[in-house]
């Protein structure tokens, strides 16, 4: 069993679609979680369909660990000042293999790349840009 860090940097997105009856740019953020522990990014204002977050967000893993589930989870939102934010899609990362490489090897990474934002598992709704990186950390023996 191996504990340690996983930090996700969020980089950007493209090509984000919002349901705004207004027709306003969207101000685009995103929800991060990993097995209950969440994050949130800052709020793109005013950037439209193409935010630049470049954000990193550190969260305790451990593999294998307790429960099966090793995803790491998005909801991309569009934050609106007058009413509830808008969900704009989800993404699913599957860690697992970043996971057990890195217990093994002391750290392993996944390049940035685009994910596909998806409404309902269906409907494309643009792409975010992330990286995923996890760094074992040595237990001290007392």
């Amino acid at each position: 069993m191996g504990m340690g860090m996983l930090e996700v940097h969020l980089i950007s997105g493209k090509g984000l679609q919002a349901h705004d009856p207004l027709n306003k740019p969207i101000d685009p953020y995103a929800e991060i979680n990993y097995k209950g522990q969440e994050r949130m990014s800052k709020v793109a204002k005013n950037a439209g369909p193409d935010p630049l977050w470049d954000e990193k967000f550190k969260f305790l893993a451990e593999y294998p660990g307790s429960g099966g589930d090793f995803h790491i989870f998005f909801k991309v939102m569009d934050h609106d000042a007058i009413d509830d934010d808008d969900l704009i899609g989800e993404v699913k990362i599957d860690i697992k293999d970043l996971l057990a490489e890195g217990v093994r090897k002391g750290w392993s990474k996944i390049p940035p790349r685009m994910y596909q934002v998806l409404l309902l598992n269906l409907y494309f709704k643009g792409e975010i840009e992330v990286g995923v990186s996890f760094q074992r950390q040595v237990m001290e023996h007392v």
